[in-house]
């Protein structure tokens, strides 16, 4: 069942990429439509603050090669404030079922990546946001990793960004530092501020992870954050700790996550600033050539 469910998925968006990549001149080629790659995270969480939510996010991307693989499709249904302004996680970091504030929409687009040096780059995306009115946005990036020896590295990523709804015009700083401590251990301290027409003056999240490869595809991860916004009510909205295991489940393309936390949330001055356990199970499902 699990294999005959990855197949289908896959199949149906080799199918419309085939279409696609017809459209864009050339012979459209089987071989070529088969590289696609995405991911299908079904995620439940549970919070004292909150109650229980549910949430279901694709991602689905795919380079055209009738135009030099510098263009890419991209289609998924994610936390659409997030993607827009390029405050989500990487996926090597964020686990299926955090964001549990966040509410997710279809997302769909274009991108162009121009040739670059590995360690500067620089990209643009064009997309809608697809709901009952829907909405367009624009959005530039530029990514620079500077190198601190063999073991350390300063990640900087400046994005800037418009949509013709919430937000309009808007920036995205974001400044990580990774550190290899151990051949199995990464610590990285990672921040990111947003400003933009719809924040309230500086939206702002910094936080300290730790990495554990466990060998054999398992990893488990921990969280030490705080996030607010400058000119909000309450400034200070959240902070908190989490932690993270996952591990293939049954095939080596199907993971499973189990996530546990406390943190402690204010959202208006009139809330009190109680505790809030966390808990929360996900499974994220990889189909494509190279979905990570």
């Amino acid at each position: 069942m699990l294999d005959g469910a990855r197949r289908r998925l896959h199949e149906t968006v080799c199918g419309a990429n085939l279409w696609l990549d017809g459209l864009f001149g050339g012979e459209p080629n089987v071989e070529n439509a088969r590289s696609v790659s995405g991911r299908l995270e079904l995620s439940t969480i549970y919070t004292e603050a909150d109650g229980t939510d549910l949430k279901v996010r694709l991602r689905v991307n795919y380079d055209l090669p009738n135009l030099e693989h510098r263009f890419n499709l991209f289609l998924g249904r994610e936390a659409s404030d997030d993607a827009i302004s390029d405050t989500r996680e990487p996926l090597s970091v964020r686990s299926s079922v955090f964001g549990l504030d966040t509410e997710e929409d279809w997302l769909a687009g274009l991108g162009y990546s121009p040739p670059g040096r590995f360690a500067r780059k620089l990209d643009f995306r064009a997309g809608v946001k697809i709901q009952s009115a829907t909405e367009v946005y624009f959005q530039g990036r530029f990514r620079h990793t500077f190198f601190l020896g063999e073991h350390a590295a300063l990640r900087f990523r400046e994005t800037l960004f418009w949509e013709n709804r919430e937000d309009g015009f808007g920036a995205t700083t974001a400044l990580d530092y990774d550190r290899v401590l151990r051949r199995n251990l990464l610590l990285r301290w990672g921040n990111v501020g947003t400003y933009s027409e719809g924040t309230e003056g500086l939206a702002w999240r910094s936080a300290v992870y730790f990495y554990w490869n466990l060998a054999r595809q398992r990893a488990f991860s921990t969280e030490l954050f705080l996030r607010g916004a400058t000119e909000a009510e309450v400034p200070l909205r959240e902070y908190g700790v989490r932690g993270v295991y996952r591990r293939p489940v049954l095939r080596q393309w199907l993971f499973g996550e189990l996530i546990a936390g406390y943190t402690f949330p204010r959202r208006e001055l009139a809330d009190a600033r109680e505790g809030s356990a966390v808990i929360g199970f996900g499974v994220d499902l990889l189909f494509g050539r190279d979905p990570y």
